[in-house]
């Protein structure tokens, strides 16, 4: 077995009581979380082998993906995809984040349908047609019938009408100068970039230009 050296201190980091300093044979070698001094039972005078270099390793990044991953939630809830997307640009492996996501599983942090809903409440809160929440939802990864359901569960057409007719009113002003077929195809496109249907816009724009 080949080995690395020999551990010749193990010290508690003075600006993070949570990691430890590990020295071998009289340095400074490697920093990591203090649970692993415990989990691997690293202690002076034992011997460092590379392979136990390379457990210690992988759990080290996969208790700094876990703690990326809580730290995301925290802000707000995250579809899966999102949380695995997020953890690859910070550089963490496929088995790492496949383990941080089993976690998040078993506490149950993560569930697509329980992100979808909270995503659509939100933006319609906030007036944005379906069209553009079901994008929104498709880049985040949300499988297309969670989407589906979710939506029909939480928007009608009624609702749809109601936010867009509002949004065009608030937009309309800026558009006045113009005659009734430009000022149609503003708003239209006003509207479209909000989200909303190509029915609810013709609607919408037949009931407040009809005058």
């Amino acid at each position: 077995m080949d080995y690395v050296g020999e551990i010749t201190a193990i010290k508690a980091q003075k600006n993070n009581q949570g990691r430890c300093s590990i020295f071998l044979d009289g340095e400074f070698f490697i920093g990591v979380d203090a649970e692993l001094i415990y989990k691997f039972n690293l202690e002076k005078g034992h011997k460092l082998s590379e392979d136990l270099l390379d457990h210690i390793i992988d759990q080290e990044d996969f208790i700094k993906a876990k703690e990326a991953a809580f730290k995301l939630l925290s802000y707000r809830q995250r579809s899966r995809r999102e949380i695995e997307d997020r953890l690859a640009k910070k550089g963490f492996d496929f088995g790492v984040i496949e383990g941080v996501l089993k976690v998040l599983d078993r506490l149950n942090y993560i569930d697509d349908r329980k992100f979808a809903r909270a995503w659509i409440r939100d933006r319609i809160t906030k007036g944005f047609g379906p069209w553009r929440i079901k994008g929104d939802l498709r880049n985040k990864g949300v499988a297309k019938k969670i989407i589906e359901e979710e939506l029909a569960s939480e928007y009608d057409f009624g609702l749809e009408y109601d936010l867009a007719l509002k949004y065009a009113k608030k937009k309309e002003g800026r558009y006045l100068g113009l005659d009734d077929i430009e000022r149609r195809y503003k708003l239209s496109g006003v509207l479209k970039r909000k989200g909303f249907s190509f029915e609810v816009i013709n609607n919408v724009l037949d009931d407040l230009l009809k005058n």
